[in-house]
């Protein structure tokens, strides 16, 4: 949020901006560009930082075959012109470009997790080409802003140590953020200090998201803050190093918490605290007039307000099924990589938040890395488990717990000839999806099958629209609320099949009359994986055999739509106490 408007307010100033987002695994600086992105607002079809280190990489290693023995050959790449678009959406006037991470399709995840940054260095000569890139970007604009990876990843190093002049740190002002983030404050530090001592950047400290209730911990939070980051604004004079501090921290406003709206458009201009000063306050820090805040050009009301509603989304949007995209948190190993590209292909309209695979070179992720896990899974509306032969690995067994925690569904797929054994005993009431080995036409068809099935229970939304849904049996009272009419019945038997598992066997049937045909559409409760099954009519009669822990209501839909039944299979006083009761 702070580089998308710090970025806007200089390039308003006339100055050549380039916004880069290089945050490859969580990409989302474009979130505050969407109303002035006039093309291809998702991005699924614009390259970006990736593709560029991709092109690099393929490159390189032809040369590297061929030998044409030219020393500058990887300067006609150190170029970021192509991959970078123009900020407008009537603001012609506004210098501003953007980078994005890379094209958000179906690939996107897996070439982030796929590229080799050891190689790029080690092999490839990565780190003499950021040096070109370097030097080029200096000439093409004149302001470069980075968007980094927090924590301990293959790149934070290269947007906290290699790239910057300048290091923005943002914390708040809990212990673990304050250590954090002078851990790779010290770090950036230590290793761009020149032989003779002296610190080879400037760092930038800025405490975010200040509370000012609770006056006794926040004083003693700022002065933790402040004994922690002193030393690294040295660089300014003493006389206003005591002032940096109340002037540039960040008040906390809960309306930038829902909204991803640039300030300049939020806030009037000229008031004090309002997310507004700060960031031209960060602005003038960073044009090195750290007691001149950049002024954002005055606007009209009427044009700012206007600008501000391309930001804001309405009700009716957030309810719109195409409008917020459902999150998926993807939890794979490196065997799986294949089947998360294929289901990745065939899904659309949702996007997925990926834990990057471990393997022997990734023996730390880190807290900030943690955090994320814990920010993606909770705010996913499913997790996809992909479970290999070995079971959940320690990494997965904690996200899955994460995602028990916080109510999110549970997918899981069996991969690489895992059998439902390998399923935690609190899974195996879900339906899992098993795919299929062996050839290539079996692993597209059966992914194919996952995506379809994973896209209908998360934007196609089973069942009916109500006001009146009960979230923790959403088919009840949606489908008539009644297991007979129209010369149709929908009947169910239950057996236990252990102390703790039933066998649900679901029919749909008509009468000599008036036989059933075609198929019939069964709406389950959504822990089932589709929650929508159809099941065609065999004998006059559709039948669907499930396994499960308890009772839900169940819907069906017959006769091409023109018959909907209903069945709450907890009021049947013949089945199991046990399977009613939960």
């Amino acid at each position: 949020m702070a580089l998308a408007n710090v970025g806007w307010i200089l390039a308003s100033t006339g100055l050549r901006v380039l916004l880069i987002d290089w945050d490859l695994e969580a990409p989302g600086l474009h979130r505050y560009l969407h109303p002035f992105i006039e093309e291809d607002k998702e991005l699924s079809s614009t390259p970006g930082l990736i593709d560029f280190f991709v092109d690099f990489a393929t490159a390189a290693r032809i040369e590297h075959a061929d030998g044409s023995g030219d020393e500058r050959w990887f300067e006609a790449f150190a170029s970021l012109v192509r991959y970078a678009s123009p900020v407008r959406g009537g603001f012609e006037s506004v210098p501003l470009e953007f980078v994005t991470a890379g094209r958000q399709d179906a690939g996107y995840a897996v070439l982030v997790t796929s590229f080799n940054w050891q190689e790029f260095y080690d092999k490839l000569g990565g780190g003499i080409f950021l040096e070109a890139l370097k030097r080029r970007l200096r000439q093409d604009y004149d302001f470069v802003l980075i968007d980094s990876r927090t924590g301990i990843s293959d790149t934070s190093g290269i947007c906290t140590v290699q790239m910057p002049d300048d290091l923005v740190v943002l914390y708040t002002l809990n212990q673990q953020s304050i250590k954090g983030a002078s851990a790779i404050a010290e770090s950036a530090d230590r290793l761009r200090r020149r032989k003779t001592g002296e610190p080879g950047l400037r760092i930038w400290p800025i405490p975010t998201r200040v509370e000012l209730a609770e006056k006794d911990r926040l004083d003693a939070a700022r002065e933790e803050s402040r004994r922690t980051f002193e030393r690294y604004i040295g660089h300014l004079p003493r006389e206003d190093r005591s002032r940096y501090w109340g002037r540039i921290e960040v008040i906390y406003q809960p309306y930038f918490a829902y909204e991803e709206v640039l300030a300049p458009f939020a806030d009037k201009p000229r008031q004090t605290n309002s997310m507004l000063s700060k960031m031209e306050a960060i602005a003038g820090l960073l044009t090195s007039t750290p007691e001149t805040p950049v002024e954002f050009p005055r606007l009209s009301e009427s044009r700012r307000l206007d600008v501000k509603k391309r930001f804001e989304r309405t009700r009716a949007q957030a309810g719109g099924a195409n409008t917020l995209r459902p999150r998926v948190y993807v939890s794979y190993g490196r065997e799986a990589e294949d089947v998360v590209t294929k289901v990745l292909h065939h899904v659309k309209g949702v996007e997925f938040l990926f834990r990057r695979p471990m393997d022997g070179r990734d023996t730390e992720i880190g807290p900030s890395w943690d955090d994320w896990i814990v920010s993606s899974v909770s705010s996913s509306a499913a997790m996809l488990a992909c479970i290999g032969p070995p079971g959940l690995v320690d990494s997965q067994q904690w996200e899955v717990k994460l995602a028990l925690e916080r109510g999110v569904r549970i997918i899981p797929v069996l991969v690489g000839g895992a059998g439902y054994e390998k399923l935690p005993l609190f899974l195996q009431t879900t339906q899992a999806a098993v795919i299929e080995s062996g050839s290539p036409e079996a692993l597209e068809r059966t992914t194919e099958r996952l995506a379809r099935d994973l896209e209908y229970l998360l934007v196609e939304r089973a069942g009916r629209p109500s006001s009146a849904v009960d979230p923790d049996d959403p088919q009840r009272g949606q489908w008539g609320e009644s297991a007979a009419h129209d010369d149709r019945a929908l009947t169910a038997s239950v057996r236990a099949i252990s102390d703790d598992y039933f066998e649900v066997t679901l029919e749909v049937a008509g009468t000599a009359d008036k036989p059933l045909t075609g198929t019939v559409e069964f709406h389950l409760h959504p822990t089932f994986v589709p929650p929508a099954q159809t099941v065609p009519v065999v004998d006059g009669r559709a039948v669907l055999l499930l396994r499960c822990w308890g009772a839900f209501t169940v819907g069906a839909v017959a006769d091409g739509g023109r018959t909907t039944l209903e069945l709450d299979l907890a009021a049947d006083t013949t089945f199991p106490q046990k399977f009613t009761a939960r």
